[in-house]
């Protein structure tokens, strides 16, 4: 009910797109020009709206040609009355190069505009690719306009500072093509450019990446799984960088022959953005200081952090990068440092199916690799190899199976040459139904399985009741979510995990216990270390002599009863029997701390390591870590000027609010 009276082009084309069965479709409204001097004012019913297939093109009318009010019902095509001639030509619109982007859901051509307006400012480099500048492009931007635009009427300004006089301006008065070459590698930019002309002015500002090996800054992936809405949001969302110690293990090693945590996690691009980067760094201990985080792997568009990585360091101090997959459609990929002690920059050694990737280099032996595989659910595998250059490009054809009845999640651990693996399954292969809690280990390398007490297992476990079985949750009709597998001081396990009646998030699946379950040498024995309001509040758990510790999201943060909360650490003098609250390791947080992570061998001060995020909205996600006593908390630089940072000591431990508008402004400490 806009009057486009004033327009003067021939032909007004508005094509709001749908996506309709893998199609692109079209509402298309056209008004033609002999219409605007007939009709003053006029109304919807006055023009013809049509529905078109349009999965690469729509129709231009020229002026000579008007619309016959046809309905809608009685037609799916046009039909027209020409004035000279019968003429219709195709116009590739959706791929013209003056299209011009100007809503999420339409696009407008610049054959006509529907209201007096200024001009429209479209990027064209970056595309969406997380922002990221491919190598060897320029940024570009197009203003289009149906009024003349003065070169000297569009200008820049990057992180602030006005780059007006580098810019390259090309194309017509109506369509100026605009280009920024000379920027920096490995950067985060802010742009705002302004354009104006006798209509007015516009202002468009885009956050966009140059990076290349390095990111400027420690940036953790916001997730959330998609399956459930509720007054409590997701089963699973939040800050994921570091995800559930069911999935990907280890994500750190302390290397003692240099003093240094090397780390992985899954990383993004900006503050706004859902753009998977497999990520490694490390914690100098010495200095006291992180560098520049290296991506091992650019994932392409997904944001799912089923695809982070996992890392070990072998004998020769090389730094291998597992990264998971997911499922049979996803591949997952093998790196290789390309210097000891290095994260500088990877080789990859082979592309293939693997998901949820835990890795244990054991010195003289070779690489123990713990995998799950779609071959019938989330099935358990595992596979050897001496110096890393052997493995197989058919996991699911040539690698044996360790259990596979519905599904399973696993945590595991080395201890020595000994390897141990806990894991649950989900009656019917359904996951929101996890339950039961089983253990196998093996000591000869994978050769043979047995129980804790040495009962041999006939290899794969096919069915729920087995000799591996621990604890029976599906009879108390309860959920149980694996955390976290140790070992004490006489070798014995150690199992973390929380149950729960339901899955859904909320109060009424209440209670949510964390329990510890260990062999005592005759039998399995649990207790429980306290409550959580969230069923993917994963926790980690330390035994040092008698000192039994758990750091973890068990208290209530901002976003109550969603993922994650404030971080408190838990101790236990006689082997988990009692459990006190020993310290508040974060405090009025503004988003919730979840997934929190250690590495097998942690040295102060990096002794837990995690991420945060609003739990309910997407947002920013910082990393942050603290010590074994939990009163030194330190958050990683979200955005780095220079090659070396120094970690920030939070006194008292309250993380600051995550302002994305401060994101290109935040300077290192």
């Amino acid at each position: 009910e806009r009057d486009y009276r004033h327009v003067e082009s021939d032909v007004v084309l508005l094509a709001p797109l749908r996506r309709r069965k893998g199609e692109w479709t079209a509402g298309v409204l056209m008004i033609s020009r002999p219409f605007f001097s007939t009709q003053a004012p006029y109304t919807m019913e006055d023009v013809q709206m049509l529905r078109c297939e349009l999965p690469r093109q729509a129709w231009l009318f020229p002026a000579h040609t008007a619309m016959r009010r046809v309905p809608t019902a009685d037609s799916e095509k046009p039909s027209f009355a020409p004035r000279a001639t019968w003429t219709l030509l195709s116009l590739l619109v959706l791929l013209a190069p003056n299209a011009a982007r100007c809503a999420d859901d339409a696009v407008a051509f610049p054959f006509g505009t529907a209201s007096p307006a200024p001009p429209a400012i479209t990027v064209i480099e970056p595309q969406k690719s997380g922002g990221i500048l491919a190598p060897g492009k320029a940024f570009r931007f197009r203003v289009t306009a149906d009024r003349p635009v003065e070169a000297g009427a569009i200008r820049l300004w990057l992180n602030g500072k006005e780059v007006t006089e580098r810019l390259l301006v090309g194309g017509t008065p109506a369509a100026r093509e605009v280009t920024l070459e000379g920027l920096a590698p490995d950067t985060s930019y802010r742009a705002k450019i302004t354009a104006e002309n006798s209509r007015g002015s516009t202002e468009r500002v885009e956050r966009f990446y140059t990076f290349r090996d390095k990111v400027d800054g420690y940036r953790g992936i916001w997730w959330t799984i998609g399956e459930i809405v509720s007054p409590y949001g997701d089963k699973n969302s939040g800050g994921t960088g570091f995800v559930a110690n069911h999935t990907v293990s280890p994500m750190a090693v302390y290397a003692p022959e240099v003093e240094k945590t090397f780390f992985v996690y899954g990383g993004t691009t900006g503050p706004e953005d859902r753009y998977l980067l497999a990520m490694a760094s490390y914690y100098d201990h010495k200095r006291h200081r992180v560098p520049r985080p290296t991506i091992v792997r650019d994932q392409r568009g997904i944001d799912d952090p089923h695809d982070n990585p996992s890392l070990t360091i072998d004998e020769a101090g090389y730094v291998w990068v597992f990264i998971a997959g997911r499922g049979r459609h996803r591949p997952g990929q093998i790196f290789r440092s390309k210097q000891p002690y290095s994260v500088d920059s990877f080789q990859e050694v082979i592309s293939r199916e693997q998901t949820y990737s835990q890795i244990w280099y054991i010195p003289g032996k070779g690489f123990f690799h713990l995998l799950t595989l779609y071959t019938g659910g989330r099935e358990l595998y595992w596979e050897t190899s001496r110096d890393g250059k052997d493995w197989t490009a058919q996991p699911a054809k040539d690698l044996k199976k360790l259990a596979g009845f519905a599904g399973h999640y696993q945590v595991s651990r080395c201890d020595g040459h000994r390897i141990g693996t806990a894991f649950n399954y989900p009656p019917g292969g359904k996951p929101d139904r996890r339950t039961n809690l089983y253990y196998a280990e093996t000591a000869d390398f994978g050769r043979t399985w047995t129980t804790v007490d040495g009962r041999p297992l006939t290899i794969p476990l096919d069915h729920p009741k087995n000799p591996a079985l621990v604890v029976d949750y599906e009879a108390q009709r309860r959920l149980f979510y694996i955390s976290k597998l140790v070992f004490d001081a006489e070798g014995r396990p150690v199992i973390l995990g929380l149950s729960s009646r339901g899955h859904a998030p909320g109060p009424d699946n209440d209670p949510r216990l964390w329990e510890i379950t260990r062999w005592t040498g005759e039998r399995w024995l649990t207790s429980t270390v306290t409550q959580s309001d969230h069923n993917y509040d994963s926790c980690s758990l330390y035994i040092n002599g008698e000192r039994w510790t758990v750091i973890g999201p068990t208290l209530a943060g901002p976003q109550a009863y969603f993922t994650g909360g404030e971080v408190g650490l838990w101790t236990s003098t006689d082997r988990g029997a009692s459990w006190n609250l020993e310290r508040r390791v974060t405090q009025n947080s503004p988003m919730n701390h979840s997934y929190v992570r250690r590495p097998p061998n942690p040295a102060d001060p990096f002794f837990a390591v995690w991420a945060d995020g609003d739990s309910s909205r997407l947002s920013p996600s910082r990393i942050f870590f603290s010590n074994s006593t939990g009163d030194r908390l330190y958050m990683l630089p979200y955005r780095m000027d220079a090659d070396y940072a120094e970690p920030v000591l939070l006194a008292p431990p309250i993380p600051p609010p995550a302002d994305v508008s401060d994101f290109f402004q935040t300077k290192n400490q």
